[in-house]
């Protein structure tokens, strides 16, 4: 179901890693549907570049480069915002890295970089925008995984992180209630990827991720009209596709089944990149 025209109208919206991929598409819808936004990914030239497109759209769009896994550059993310436009609404947590490896062959700081990026990244440009979202009653969205609803073999790291996004938007529902403040997580399935896009190898080195064979993935229109939906709707707990639904529900209610059939197909799993 599509959002409605004026569901975002004037609303300021921070969107970490937002230079491409689902962050991008996401702000673009926003911008067609008059948001204020503000463009976040760790290089400038990639801000540079996505806000140059953004300017067809509006000219209420504006960036800063920097590091979210960086606490006090989030501060400043969140001060650039209020400053530019004054207020703050929506706080969309969608920067993240792909990572993949055995455990037995992961670096200690490779893992710690995926900690960092995956999850720090969404706490603290989360600690900097609570303040201004509760003065606005406003929004907080993760962006989670599949790959975070049970701990998947050669995905331990990422697995990790991502789960662990879960638990802290549920801690956080619950305390923001009173405040009026929604929080949200949202699960993509597969969705296509820039032929560039980068995933993270055990010595924590950046390397192209390839496509993977046999997948039918989503565009990245898709995903970003149901992120835009369970904003609009303000609902907890939404997916990208119907399998990733499924996926969540099965292991929900029947996590023993779900582990053996992880373990049967692991082989197929640890050749995923």
């Amino acid at each position: 179901m599509p959002t409605s025209n004026h569901a975002f109208r004037d609303r300021v919206v921070v969107i970490t890693g937002s230079a491409q991929g689902i962050g991008y598409a996401v702000a673009e819808m926003l911008a067609s549907r008059g948001a204020y936004l503000i463009l976040n990914a760790r290089r400038s030239e990639k801000v540079a570049q996505a806000k140059a497109k953004l300017l067809s759209i509006t000219p209420h769009v504006d960036g800063l480069a920097g590091d979210v896994s960086d606490e006090s550059f989030t501060q400043e993310l969140v001060r650039f915002a209020i400053e530019r436009f004054g207020r703050l609404d929506i706080l969309i947590n969608n920067a993240g890295v792909a990572a993949g490896g055995l455990f037995k062959d992961t670096q200690g700081h490779a893992f710690r970089k995926v900690i960092d990026i995956n999850l720090l990244g969404s706490v603290y440009p989360t600690l900097a925008a609570l303040p201004e979202l509760t003065k606005t009653q406003g929004s907080i969205l993760f962006i989670g995984s599949v790959a975070g609803f049970a701990g998947l073999p050669r995905f331990a790291a990422y697995s990790s992180s991502k789960r662990a996004l879960v638990n802290l938007a549920e801690s956080l529902r619950t305390e923001c209630w009173d405040e009026g403040v929604f929080v949200g997580i949202h699960y993509p399935g597969f969705t296509e990827n820039e032929a560039d896009k980068t995933t993270l190898d055990p010595m924590g080195r950046e390397v192209v991720l390839q496509k993977r064979p046999g997948v039918r993935a989503l565009s990245r229109e898709q995903t970003a009209t149901k992120i835009l939906n369970q904003l609009e709707k303000r609902r907890f707990r939404m997916y990208s596709s119907k399998s990733a639904m499924a996926v969540d529900v099965f292991y929900r209610w029947f996590p023993g089944l779900f582990m053996r059939l992880i373990v049967l197909f692991r082989a197929r799993i640890m050749a995923m990149q």
